[in-house]
């Protein structure tokens, strides 16, 4: 008696390789979302003190930044360990978000 078909699962030691291309990726959607946030605060042209943006929209541009930055860390199955992947997802997006609207509000991006 054999058991049944579960389906096919890599190896453990190739998991972790899904993230050269997945954080790259990432990498690339987080600044078109911040390029976003930042084109929402100043418009095209430099930045004058009468014609700022809402600074709600860049809060939520950057928190998109955040979750796309963070998300490799949380689906790509780098660790056996659940917790460490959503402690360092959320970690990662938290800074991103908060970095991320200090910049763009600062002109520091």
């Amino acid at each position: 008696m054999s058991t049944p078909y579960q389906g096919y699962e890599p190896p453990r030691r190739t998991r972790p390789l899904h993230l050269l291309w997945a954080v790259p990726l990432s990498l690339l959607g987080g600044y078109v979302a911040v390029g976003f946030a930042g084109f929402a605060w100043c418009g095209l042209h430099a930045c004058n003190w009468d014609d700022r943006g809402s600074s709600v929209l860049v809060g939520a541009f950057t928190l998109l930044a955040g979750i796309i930055l963070a998300a490799p860390w949380w689906f790509v199955p780098w660790t056996s360990r659940p917790r460490w992947r959503v402690i360092i997802g959320l970690t990662l997006c938290t800074v991103v978000w908060i970095g991320g609207w200090y910049g763009v509000t600062h002109q520091l991006l």
